[in-house]
C-alpha cells in the first residue's frame, strides 16, 4: 500500500517539489523533519490554483506521523488575518490532494521573523482553521527554528 508522500506525490507537479523552505526572508529549519517527506512550493504554476486566489507558502507532507502542514512565512511583524486567511486556503488544498481514506495530523503553521504584537498573538490564539471539518488552532514558529519543535 503507497504511503500518504506516495498518494500526494502522484497527484503534484514534480516541479512544485521544493528541497528548501523559504519565502519573504524567511526560512524553516528542516533539519530532522520526519521522514520520508514532500515539501510543496504552494506559488507553483504546476499546481490546480487559480492566479490571484489565497494560498499559503509551502505544504508540508509526511509519512512518519502522517503530518499534513500548511506553512505561511513571514520575515516581519505577523498579521494573523492575513496569514489565518492563507494557512485556510492551504487547509482547502491539502482536503483537495490528500486522500479521504488515510487519517493525517494537520497542522496549520505561521513562521515569522519580527516580534509579534500582544493583540496579534491573541488574535493567533483565538484562530481556528477547519480540516475535514474539524478546528485545528494556529501554531506560531520563528523564522530559522525547526519544524520538528511543533511535530510532536
Amino acid at each position: 500500500m503507497a504511503g500518504l508522500v506516495d498518494a500526494v506525490r502522484a497527484k503534484v507537479d514534480e516541479r512544485c517539489l521544493a528541497t528548501r523552505c523559504v519565502a519573504e526572508g524567511c526560512s524553516v529549519n528542516m533539519t530532522g523533519a520526519p521522514q520520508p517527506n514532500l515539501l510543496i512550493r504552494m506559488d507553483c504554476e504546476g499546481l490546480d490554483i487559480e492566479d490571484g486566489d489565497s494560498k499559503c507558502d509551502f505544504m508540508f507532507i509526511s509519512d512518519d506521523g502522517d503530518w499534513v502542514v500548511a506553512l505561511e512565512l513571514k520575515r516581519g511583524k505577523p498579521d494573523a488575518s492575513d496569514i489565518v486567511e492563507q494557512l485556510r486556503a492551504g487547509a482547502q488544498f491539502a482536503e483537495r490532494i490528500v486522500p479521504r481514506d488515510v487519517t493525517v495530523r494537520f497542522l496549520p503553521l505561521a513562521v515569522y521573523g519580527g516580534k509579534a504584537h500582544s493583540t496579534e498573538l491573541r488574535k493567533f490564539r483565538q484562530s481556528r482553521i477547519s480540516f475535514r471539518g474539524r478546528p485545528v488552532n494556529v501554531e506560531l514558529l520563528k523564522c530559522k527554528r525547526r519544524i520538528v519543535e511543533k511535530l510532536r
